[in-house]
């Protein structure tokens, strides 16, 4: 007897490894399966937020109540399984941690924090960032998914891969910096090698390279100077960037809001601040762009040319 795949029970069971050798071969090679892994993998993508999962499922099974059976014809039946699968799959999304035990670091504004791995690489956040990885697997696939920037000091052991929403990193033991905000993606090698893979194209770093995506998604190569990176040492550099990425910097390291008025942020900006004087962090950045600056608080600050 053909087993139904579209039975609550038995997509459970099959998402909890509970299936029998026999059932989750024959499903593995059903049309159901192919449909639903497409599910899976547009779900992946996107960024995964909170669910009440009780409410969910119980309001899934009043929904799924509300039909009858007599009616269903076979189209039917598959969209009306497809809308269950993508139900389970966002109920899944809320008990993923519960099932995998995600590991999520973040760090607020004008704030830092050192992470030591289960593999005991090292990983420093950089402020308003995120880390996350799956504790219970990381030793057999060291993968993680970061949210703004973050130095990699990675012990050699197996492929170490970071994903980001601009592109994927991977090393086998280096040190090496990713920044990931918006639609920049920049990456810099300061030991070993590292490979840096977008949907444009794919290059690999070496000690003392850096590589940064420019608005057509293309991966440009520069020169890194220094021996590690200056936000370690409570300094943000920037070279040929726009004047948006420097405020937004500030912003985050000072944890200030800054209007920018009629001001021009598509400027390009060559230059540092340090994070432990704000008024001269603001002189230092926009004195030798001829902008001046006025408090109208404590934390909002306002920008106007002179």
């Amino acid at each position: 007897m053909k087993k139904d795949f579209n039975d609550d029970d038995f997509l459970g069971k099959w998402l909890s490894g509970d299936l029998s050798n026999e059932d989750r071969e024959a499903f593995e090679n059903s049309e159901d399966y192919a449909a639903y892994k497409d599910i899976l993998r547009g779900v992946e993508r996107l960024d995964r937020p909170v669910f009440d999962v009780e409410k969910g499922l119980k309001e899934q099974k009043i929904y799924n109540a509300s039909y009858k059976k007599a009616k269903t014809s076979k189209v039917f039946k598959i969209r009306t399984w497809v809308y269950s699968a993508a139900a389970v799959v966002l109920a899944l999304i809320g008990l993923r941690t519960v099932f995998f035990q995600d590991v999520t670091v973040r760090t607020k504004m004008a704030q830092t924090q050192v992470i030591t791995l289960p593999d005991h690489s090292v990983v420093t956040l950089n402020a308003d960032s995120s880390l996350e990885y799956d504790k219970n697997s990381f030793l057999e696939r060291r993968e993680l998914y970061l949210k703004g920037e973050a130095f990699f000091d990675v012990h050699k052991g197996s492929s170490f891969t970071v994903t980001t929403k601009n592109g994927e990193i991977t090393v086998l033991g280096t040190a090496f910096d990713i920044y990931s905000r918006d639609r920049t993606l920049e990456v810099q090698c300061f030991e070993g090698k590292v490979r840096v893979k977008n949907e444009a194209n794919e290059v690999i770093l070496i000690p003392g390279k850096g590589t940064r995506s420019n608005q057509k998604e293309r991966l440009d190569i520069f020169n890194v100077s220094y021996p590690k990176p200056d936000w370690l040492d409570g300094k943000s550099s920037f070279f040929e960037v726009p004047l948006e990425r420097l405020i937004k910097e500030l912003e985050r390291q000072y944890n200030i809001k800054i209007h920018t008025g009629d001001i021009d942020v598509n400027r390009v900006f060559t230059g540092f601040f340090k994070h432990t004087n704000l008024k001269v962090a603001l002189s230092t950045s926009f004195d030798p762009m001829n902008i001046s600056y006025t408090f109208e608080g404590d934390r909002i600050i306002a920008l106007k040319n002179k």
